[in-house]
């Protein structure tokens, strides 16, 4: 196994593997960390008993997607943020996320899931739809995993994805590269942040902040179900240097490449504080040759993608980002 612990993932020996090189990623999506809820009971000195860990691992394992998606009406009304179907479609999103930025398709998951004591089995159902709705969309299967009881709802995901060329490491960037990341069209980051902010002022009420923005793939809805650019990477990883998602922030990803590499940014112009301090973006940020920019842009048209170029890496002064911190 290649090892850099800076990195997202792991690359595999391709010892193991005849023509075709693994890399490996995890990660954890956990209650009151990455996302809030509500339960009726929140004494957990004296934690029910738990019922139902052979139950969904059985069903998960045998593909259950036969019953129904679950309505809004069946949805717990004390939940917080997100239906249970987005919390297990997000936490397998971000994941896979990392996968995608290191060069590779994911092609296989295992997955370990505690279970908070007072779901019931409507809630079960939706995480199960959330799980088989995404490994379907990305052809992931889902080969074992583990399922138990706790205090607190968490997603413990580990995902095994195959190279489509070079391993995209963080630590490549070269003097001289430009440095970009994508949005959506006619778009920038900062989505998250703003609906973060929204969430953790008002919660869900609908007066202040519309369903769409936490429960759909509407273009405000990034902080709920990421949009993973899986066609731009395909089409441009062999013109990139480095590459990585923006989970932290635009700021905090560009120290971490600063540090690793051992260069500065120079920024070209004025980022806005809710563009570079947004986390859980997603989008992908890499560092490339400045005579491929005319390429990577006709790629971006190709696949309905923008992208930013935020400067240039090279010898120069510190740029000072003002940064804050999204997970602990």
């Amino acid at each position: 196994m290649t090892q850099n612990l800076n990195d997202d993932c792991a690359l595999l020996s391709p010892l193991l593997f005849k023509d075709k090189r693994y890399i490996i990623a995890a990660d954890s999506f956990v209650e009151n960390i990455h996302f809030k809820m509500s339960h009726k009971d929140s004494n957990f000195l004296h934690p029910k008993p738990c019922h139902y860990s052979n139950e969904i691992d059985s069903k998960v394992l045998s593909k259950y997607t036969k019953s129904p998606t679950p309505t809004h009406k069946d949805r717990d009304s004390k939940n917080k943020w997100l239906s249970y179907e987005n919390l297990a479609k997000k936490a397998f999103l971000v994941n896979i996320s990392d996968i995608l930025s290191s060069g590779a398709l994911p092609q296989y998951a295992l997955l370990s899931i505690v279970l908070h004591k007072d779901m019931k089995n409507t809630h079960i159902k939706e995480v199960i739809q959330g799980i088989t709705s995404v490994c379907k969309e990305y052809n992931i299967k889902l080969i074992g995993g583990d399922t138990m009881c706790g205090r607190e709802l968490s997603f413990h995901i580990t995902i095994i994805g195959r190279l489509i060329g070079k391993y995209l490491h963080r630590d490549r960037v070269r003097n001289g590269d430009l440095l970009a990341y994508t949005s959506i069209r006619k778009g920038n980051l900062g989505s998250s942040l703003k609906t973060l902010k929204k969430l953790l002022r008002y919660g869900t009420n609908k007066h202040i902040l519309p369903r769409h923005v936490i429960e759909t793939t509407h273009r405000d809805s990034r902080f709920a179900l990421p949009f993973l650019r899986m066609a731009f990477l395909k089409k441009s990883h062999r013109l990139l240097h480095a590459c990585m998602d923006i989970s932290d922030g635009l700021a905090n990803e560009i120290k971490r490449l600063e540090s690793q590499n051992k260069l500065t940014l120079l920024p070209y112009s004025t980022l806005k504080k809710e563009v570079y301090q947004s986390g859980e973006e997603y989008e992908l940020l890499f560092s490339f040759k400045e005579k491929n920019l005319t390429a990577l842009q006709r790629i971006a048209d190709s696949t309905r993608t923008q992208i930013h170029v935020v400067g240039k890496f090279g010898r120069y002064k510190p740029h000072f980002f003002h940064t804050i911190q999204w997970h602990t």
